[in-house]
């Protein structure tokens, strides 16, 4: 559309030009000007050529005056361009000082003094002094127009540095303005992950694997690793409900195990019991046994479920030790002997030779509880010939 514009008004001056050129020759008109006693006539197209001849000159003229500060400055960018370049050079060959006398040395004379002081902050940080650093960035901020690069840069430092703390403020600041710069978005996952903040991580994610600063497997790990550390942090009932109820049901099966941990943690032992019981009717699992035998609460219900479990899954080694826990909470000794000895055919560990010392003592046996407390402290198989010997003594 705009070149056929161009044609059209083309075509329009030239015409114009050719109607108006044979006017002007036939009646060409005069100019007579009087100048100290004199009197000049031309005609008017002779006119124009002379106010155009002068204005040429004029500009020539101007333009011969302008040239050697032109010519001065031109040799002044280019020596501060040759400077800059020695100084990145200096930079990435690990020569910090040089790099940074050199890149404040160009900012001088340089067209783009900004970037200069940027990079010689960068030199500064790589010797350890934080305080040049932010003062090359100082200077780089009062010659620029738009200080979201040197505010980048400035929080690469901080994170790169370990002061993440003191970069999130102004990466919230920045991303309020540019909510979708990549390099904001890519330095608050950082300097979230550094401060531990794992509320900001979660919100940052999305907004980080669609710019494709992280990819889909990344992502994944990053939220996993969120989760993890919010139940890890976890400080009271409320805090670890809201974690929970935050996860689809897929998340709550993958992380049930978090979830009791921390329940176990907090004391939040009403919640766990609940949810161990209802995981339990759907889907076996050893380490929910476990948990539930590690419970402080309501030990009567707690045996009275164990012992249904044991009768659906009479050979799980995970299922015996768990009603002999709570045989041995309830200090019924005989049953709880006769549970963990079964488990020592299957799985001998030294928590089952642990509780068997425990209950032998309790029964007054010395010569068993010794030779079992001496196994809970020896490898399995150096433990087994201990308690032969002590059989074979018997």
């Amino acid at each position: 559309m705009l070149k056929t514009i161009k044609v059209i008004l083309l075509i329009i001056l030239l015409l114009a030009v050719a109607w108006l050129t044979p006017q002007l020759i036939k009646n060409p008109g005069l100019i007579q000007v009087e100048l100290l006693g004199y009197q000049i006539q031309m005609t008017a197209i002779a006119a124009g050529i002379l106010l155009l001849l002068v204005f040429v000159a004029i500009w020539f003229i101007y333009g011969l005056l302008k040239a050697p500060k032109k010519a001065i400055n031109h040799l002044t960018a280019n020596h501060s361009r040759k400077k800059f370049a020695r100084g990145l050079l200096a930079l990435s060959e690990g020569k910090w000082s040089t790099a940074e006398k050199l890149l404040v040395a160009s900012a001088q004379k340089s067209p783009t003094p900004e970037l200069s002081f940027m990079a010689a902050a960068r030199a500064a940080v790589a010797q350890n002094d934080l305080q040049r650093a932010e003062a090359h960035l100082d200077e780089a901020e009062k010659v620029i127009d738009n200080p979201l690069t040197v505010d980048l840069t400035r929080c690469e430092i901080w994170v790169k540095s370990g002061q993440a703390e003191k970069a999130l403020p102004l990466l919230a600041t920045i991303l309020n303005t540019y909510p979708n710069n990549p390099r904001a978005v890519h330095l608050q996952t950082q300097a979230s992950q550094q401060t531990q903040d794992w509320k900001l991580l979660q919100s940052t994610i999305p907004k980080a694997e669609k710019l494709a600063i992280i990819n889909h497997q990344q992502s994944n790990e990053l939220k996993t690793k969120v989760t993890l550390e919010r139940f890890a942090a976890a400080s009271s009932e409320s805090e670890l409900d809201d974690i929970w109820h935050a996860l689809s049901k897929k998340q709550q099966q993958s992380y049930r195990h978090s979830y009791c941990e921390t329940g176990l943690r907090l004391g939040a032992y009403q919640q766990v019991t609940g949810f161990i019981e209802k995981s339990m009717k759907n889907e076996f699992d050893e380490q929910m046994v476990t948990y539930w035998s590690a419970l402080p609460y309501n030990l009567n219900h707690r045996l009275k479920v164990a012992e249904k479990w044991l009768v659906q899954h009479p050979n799980q080694a995970a299922v015996l030790l768990c009603n002999a826990k709570l045989h041995v909470e309830k200090k019924n000794w005989d049953k709880a002997e006769s549970l963990l000895l079964e488990v020592l055919k299957t799985t001998p560990s030294q928590e089952v030779h642990q509780l068997l010392g425990l209950i032998y003592q309790e029964k007054e046996q010395p010569d068993e509880a010794l030779a079992h407390f001496r196994a809970a402290v020896l490898p399995n198989d150096k433990a087994l010939s201990v308690i032969e010997d002590s059989d074979n003594t018997e």
